[in-house]
């Protein structure tokens, strides 16, 4: 299989999803960092659709007992690196909030297990020669992730930043979420094709 050179759909939905992250508007409370706060939330999304993805991509391969993994390690690798591009930028948007990191705030450290879970997974199933092994430690991924941001509490992390927000920034959080979930896509459909 030949590599591809040029990610285009790459770079087309990380350019659209930029401009329209520049292109938001602010709101009273958090100005300019409502930007941020876009970006945060859209790779979380993205990283969450990944692990669902790769979850059920495990499930199916475990049943169907299918030996090539390509799509799924696409996957898992594309999930580690949005959670943990997302990990980061939450924790620059606690900094430039509040002055400082809670290391002690729960979805800090629900999001710092998730990225050294997922990136340990990762590297096990890759040297991994076994498909059920495979498939198991990628379904187990999935529902992990899950139930740990699902039971995982918040002490400053707002619950829905954007649910109170008025319809333009509603607007501008699912078109910017929406770029962000197809360059997921395009980075899996790349990182396929690299193998």
């Amino acid at each position: 299989m030949t590599k591809e050179k040029s990610p285009a759909g790459i770079i087309l939905f990380l350019f659209i999803g930029l401009l329209l992250i520049l292109l938001s508007p602010e709101d009273k409370e958090s100005g300019m960092l409502l930007k941020l706060v876009f970006l945060h939330s859209a790779l979380i999304t993205a990283g969450l659709s990944l692990f669902t993805a790769g979850g059920i991509v495990g499930l199916i391969s475990l049943l169907r007992k299918v030996s090539g993994f390509t799509l799924l390690f696409a996957i898992e690798k594309t999930a580690v690196i949005f959670w943990v591009a997302a990990s980061i930028i939450g924790g620059i948007i606690s900094l430039l909030a509040w002055g400082e990191v809670f290391l002690d705030m729960p979805r800090l450290i629900a999001a710092v297990i998730v990225s050294l879970l997922s990136a340990g997974i990762y590297f096990i199933s890759t040297a991994s020669k076994n498909p059920r092994i495979i498939s198991f430690l990628v379904i187990g991924l999935g529902l992990s992730v899950w139930t740990l941001i699902m039971n995982t509490g918040k002490i400053i992390h707002p619950d829905n930043p954007f649910g109170a927000s008025g319809p333009a920034i509603k607007f501008y959080f699912i078109i910017i979420t929406l770029a962000f979930l197809m360059l997921s896509i395009q980075v899996v459909r790349w990182m396929k094709k690299q193998k």
